[in-house]
């Protein structure tokens, strides 16, 4: 190509004539930006905030930060709290007042509601086939050099408040102290000839904390978890063991009745 031929090219490319837009298509993008929907201010989502649900106010809390901060405000929850004490059989208004630890009140609402989702969902969900009274309870606590086993049926076992799935054992004549290392902890159920394994977690003891075990199997796509707690005597000795399980999506234990209907999906297969 000759150096003229070149040149013209050149200015071919950049005459103004070929980079000006053209005029329609701006048009219709003016149109379009005039048309699109803006996203509401956050002084409208702070007005919006007192008419949801808890629910629906945590999704919207995670769209964005703007929403997170209009969403998590705690005096939005702390109204959510206010609104609710006057229902029937509602701990709020207790929490209120005894509310010592200065826990949030979108944790209060959060950890009230996630209770009463799991009530409703045990109140519509399958009917217990499984009795008490055909389960056996057997749990081990042991070292490499020391070992206690129970057995107990259940009917015999004491559960925590309000029918609580929280048992505990006494394992005192293994003599484990304190500060031990590997100590494994097994928790398994027997039922007309089946066994079911509910945990089994290795860990060493400690006198102030109890632990979360793994992620347990369950069959409705909860994150369960069981929760350990050992309990000492004046020497540090180890003298009971007590477990329950948690749902980890809202830290509440399993009813009685949740537990059983637990069990049956495993057992009754």
């Amino acid at each position: 190509m000759s150096p003229s031929a070149s040149v013209v090219v050149s200015r071919a490319y950049s005459s103004p004539t070929t980079m000006k837009q053209n005029p329609l298509k701006r048009k219709r993008n003016d149109e379009h930006e005039q048309t699109k929907p803006r996203p509401p201010s956050w002084e409208a989502l702070c007005v919006l905030g007192p008419y949801m649900d808890p629910e629906t106010l945590a999704v919207a809390s995670c769209v964005s930060t703007t929403w997170l901060e209009c969403f998590s405000s705690d005096d939005l929850w702390k109204a959510l709290l206010t609104s609710r004490s006057s229902q029937r059989s509602s701990p709020y208004e207790i929490v209120l007042n005894n509310n010592t630890d200065n826990i949030s009140c979108k944790h209060l609402v959060s950890a009230v509601e996630t209770d009463a989702k799991r009530r409703r969902i045990d109140q519509v969900a399958e009917p217990v086939k499984i009795s008490l009274t055909d389960l056996s309870f057997i749990v081990h606590a042991s070292t490499k050099t020391k070992k206690a086993s129970v057995y107990k049926k259940g009917q015999d076992l004491e559960f925590g408040p309000n029918d609580k799935f929280q048992i505990q054992v006494d394992v005192s004549n293994a003599a484990i102290t304190a500060g031990e290392d590997d100590v494994r902890m097994t928790w398994q159920v027997m039922y007309k000839g089946k066994f079911f394994t509910l945990a089994d977690t290795t860990r060493s003891l400690d006198t102030k904390h109890g632990w979360f075990t793994d992620e347990l199997e369950d069959k409705c796509n909860r994150k369960l978890v069981g929760d350990v707690k050992p309990s000492f005597n004046g020497e540090d000795v180890l003298e009971k063991i007590g477990f329950s399980i948690v749902d980890s999506d809202g830290w509440g234990s399993l009813l009685l009745d949740g537990f059983l209907r637990y069990l049956q999906r495993f057992l009754l297969e």
